[in-house]
């Protein structure tokens, strides 16, 4: 009775991390060749961006370190392989020895928290 729902979640879990690969990282297949509906752009984002959105965009990513450097050791160190090392959690959790459970709860707190700065310092972390 408890054989089809855990496949049934293990199928749902394979899902979800293949159309979470996929969100990553677009590709773009060789098979389609010449069709005249396939356009490049489609693919690839074009970045023309002003000089002051750059700089906007630089303070944001220099504050949001500022803000993670005022983290607890243990969740700063998660987020940080998460974020900018892009690790798994699970990856995460051979690294700094925890279960996966605990990774995942650190990362939540850390946004918590980070969330709780933001909301307090009435930063403004967003280009208009």
């Amino acid at each position: 009775g408890k054989f089809l729902p855990w496949v049934m979640r293990i199928a749902h879990n394979l899902t979800i991390d293949y159309f979470r690969s996929n969100k990553r990282m677009p590709t773009v297949s060789e098979t389609v060749g010449y069709n005249e509906e396939y356009n490049i752009f489609d693919f690839i984002g074009i970045s023309d961006e002003c000089s002051e959105t750059k700089i906007i965009k630089s303070q944001i990513e220099n504050d949001l370190r500022n803000l993670v450097t005022q983290l607890p050791e243990d969740q700063r160190e998660v987020l940080e392989l998460r974020i900018f090392k892009e690790l798994s959690f699970k990856e995460i959790a051979e690294e700094t020895d925890v279960s996966i459970n605990t990774a995942l709860g650190r990362m939540r707190y850390a946004i918590i928290n980070l969330r709780k700065v933001i909301y307090n310092n009435n930063i403004i972390l967003t280009v208009d």
